[in-house]
């Protein structure tokens, strides 16, 4: 029997496989974009929380509330300045001065080097002191002070302590100091990200001091301080 020339198939054989399609390319599907992750909405409560003033003595001694007033003001958490625990820390309280009409208050303090710092505070006659408990998921739970209408401010660093005359306090023309206020430019007081005083909604205005606290008992011990400083400044609720 004779075998088939494979030598005549063979190309045949080669072209037909070259003639044939080419399987098609694998395509790997693109991932789906990836979703920056929500961030869940913030839930804020305030709430009108009554306040009980710590008087520790009839006759209290002024350089012993203001030293409770700086230290205590530089442990809160929230606020953004630092002359409050610069005052506390390096510097020792002398004296109270007054404005005629005792609504304006520098409490004096010196350091060893012969600077002088101060805590200015304006409070009308008629200001009042409203006292919050704030309920929010970012910041947590915090107690408020608002002043209305105040104005506070803490110097360091001045050639000497300013003097009251002709209607106004009278500072160092050279070196006055370096302020951090509370009121009338509260966007400053406390931290990028607290949303404070803002947070507070219709109950803080321009021109209020808020004060805010981590506890109950610290803005109840600061409440007794303003309570023995400004004998007229109206507590609600009590």
């Amino acid at each position: 029997m004779r075998l088939p020339n494979l030598r005549l198939f063979l190309p045949a054989l080669l072209l037909a496989g070259c003639s044939s399609a080419p399987p098609p390319p694998v395509v790997t599907p693109a991932p789906p974009p990836t979703q920056p992750p929500t961030e869940a909405p913030r839930l804020t409560e305030v709430l009108p929380d009554p306040v009980r003033p710590q008087i520790h003595a009839l006759k209290a001694d002024p350089g012993e509330l203001a030293q409770r007033f700086v230290e205590d003001y530089q442990k809160q958490a929230l606020y953004s300045g630092q002359h409050a625990a610069t005052l506390a820390r390096q510097y020792q309280f002398r004296e109270n001065r007054w404005s005629t009409q005792q609504d304006r208050l520098m409490m004096i303090f010196d350091n060893s080097q012969g600077d002088t710092g101060f805590v200015a505070w304006s409070l009308s006659p008629t200001a009042t002191a409203t006292s919050l408990r704030v309920n929010d998921s970012r910041i947590g739970q915090r107690f408020a002070l608002i002043l209305r209408p105040a104005r506070l401010c803490f110097a360091i660093n001045a050639a000497q302590a300013p003097s009251w005359g002709t209607g106004r306090w009278n500072y160092d023309p050279q070196r006055p100091g370096s302020f951090e206020c509370n009121g009338l430019t509260n966007s400053s007081a406390f931290k990028p990200g607290t949303r404070l005083p803002a947070l507070l909604g219709a109950y803080f205005s321009e021109g209020d001091a808020v004060l805010m606290f981590d506890s109950r008992g610290q803005r109840d011990e600061i409440a007794g301080v303003l309570a023995q400083l400004f004998p007229y400044l109206t507590f609600s609720p009590r």
